[in-house]
């Protein structure tokens, strides 16, 4: 049975020095802390990683309880048996795609975590583009042992999954729908060439495979609602709802955005040539594509996409359904410790 700290163990200091929320101070007992570590996470190196850092971790006095994922999804299962023993403080040693599946098993039927649960995010993975929405950063050797979280928001998406079924994901950075979700698609099962090249070198294979995905992408026509008034009949190449504007490993949307406002960021890129959209991909790395003509910025607090093609939603590096979607906020709603 795992510890679950009182009131008297929460003290909440007031916003930080950069955009990543309240900041919040607790006592910490490293054997009431438990870590789910993904070994397949960066393709493979977190593996070679976790023996490193958890042999650092044990010259450092840590003994407390791990779990090792197998599968696909048992983050998820991991993190709700682990919150349903009473630990409310989750490390999670992997990428962003581990993050999400532990951010899965947090949030409880009602729709919110624990107001109470910690998670300790000790960034393994390819890309942890999570992380970078931080501008200041515990160092990895000391997140578990720290005693400071940020409150964050967490975003919601109600879609359809494969079956037709609807279904409730969450997520802390972003989702797609349009040609980025159809690259996600492509790189998590890329083939041939497309594997090789990830295997060498992420960043040229989101390229490779971006490219891809914009020779095949289809307009999304579609009914857009934000905030329940104002509706929108648009023809999109891409829609991307995010909190943390950092993406695919190098890629920077270049909207300063705050993880505990309570507000939705939207990025539309508007239907246009393939030339352009392909022209537009430097500008990712540079934060610098609302400078298109076809990308916007908006803001909400909820946004509906409508339409009858068959497109996929992605959240987080995940794959997860099809429209109509349903984006909402949960405001300040997790303890993450970075």
């Amino acid at each position: 049975m795992g510890f679950v700290p009182g009131l008297s163990d929460l003290v909440v200091t007031g916003f930080s020095s950069y955009n990543a929320g309240y900041v919040i101070m607790s006592t910490v007992h490293n054997d009431r802390t438990c870590i789910i570590c993904n070994p397949a996470a960066g393709a493979g190196s977190a593996a070679r990683k976790w023996e490193r850092f958890e042999r650092q971790l044990r010259q450092q006095g840590w003994s407390g309880d791990c779990s090792t994922t197998e599968r696909p999804s048992q983050a998820t299962e991991l993190t709700a048996a682990r919150i349903r023993e009473g630990y409310r403080r989750i490390a999670v040693f992997g990428g962003d795609g581990t993050l999400n599946e532990v951010l899965q098993g947090a949030v409880s039927r009602e729709g919110r975590p624990p107001r109470d649960l910690q998670l300790v995010f000790l960034a393994a993975g390819s890309s942890c583009d999570f992380e970078k929405a931080f501008r200041e950063r515990t160092p990895l050797a000391s997140r578990l042992f720290s005693g400071q979280s940020h409150l964050v928001d967490i975003g919601k998406v109600e879609c359809r999954d494969f079956d037709g079924r609807p279904q409730v994901r969450y997520f802390l950075n972003n989702s797609s729908i349009g040609v980025i979700s159809l690259g996600t698609q492509k790189f998590n099962h890329a083939k041939g060439f497309h594997l090789a090249l990830k295997r060498l070198n992420m960043d040229a294979a989101a390229i490779a495979i971006g490219l891809s995905a914009i020779a095949e992408y289809p307009v999304i026509k579609a009914e857009l609602i934000l905030d329940e008034v104002e509706a929108l009949d648009i023809r999109l190449s891409n829609l991307t709802v995010f909190k943390a504007p950092y993406f695919a490993g190098g890629m920077y949307l270049g909207a300063r955005t705050e993880l505990d406002d309570g507000i939705l960021n939207v990025a539309l890129i508007h239907a246009t040539s393939r030339l352009k959209l392909a022209r537009m991909i430097p500008s990712l790395y540079t934060g610098n594509i609302f400078r298109h003509q076809a990308a916007q910025h908006r803001q909400c607090r909820s946004l509906v996409l409508n339409t009858e093609q068959t497109v996929f939603v992605e959240t987080d590096g995940e794959i997860i359904g099809h429209p109509p979607a349903r984006y909402t906020i949960i405001p300040q709603a997790i303890q993450i410790v970075i």
